[in-house]
């Protein structure tokens, strides 16, 4: 099991460096009592697509939170851990003027994705909340 993880994000890693996704973007590794590989790389696909349109910002790093941040955020919002995937980023904006909330050339990390399913075994995530909330 412990071997198709770390496949699963070498894999995700040698296809998002070469995808023009982002040239130096860096997926942590994963381990999870509540996840497998598949449903990691599936939050990790999410965010991507959902940071893609985050203008003038590069993303860096997606990390797992962890399982005690899936068990904590998931107990917030009364659901099981199951269905609450935790990832942090870290990102840079450039210098540039876009509509956009971030300061420009500065390092943001810590950003946190909150993302739910609908039931444990649904591969299909969708980004609940971010930023550091």
């Amino acid at each position: 099991m412990k071997k198709s993880v770390v496949l699963v994000v070498l894999l995700v890693s040698f296809l998002l460096l070469f995808s023009g996704c982002g040239k130096s973007l860096t997926v942590g590794p994963f381990s999870s009592l509540y996840f497998n590989g598949d449903e990691y790389d599936a939050a990790v696909q999410e965010v991507l697509t959902a940071f893609s349109e985050y203008e003038g910002c590069t993303l860096k790093r997606i990390d797992y939170a962890g399982d005690k941040a899936v068990e904590e955020e998931a107990a917030s919002r009364g659901l099981s851990p199951e269905r609450v995937m935790v990832l942090t980023s870290t990102f840079s904006t450039d210098g540039g003027e876009h509509n956009t909330v971030f300061e420009p050339n500065h390092t943001y990390e810590g950003y946190k994705w909150i993302l739910t399913r609908s039931l444990s075994s649904d591969s299909f995530w969708t980004i609940l909340d971010r930023g550091y909330c």
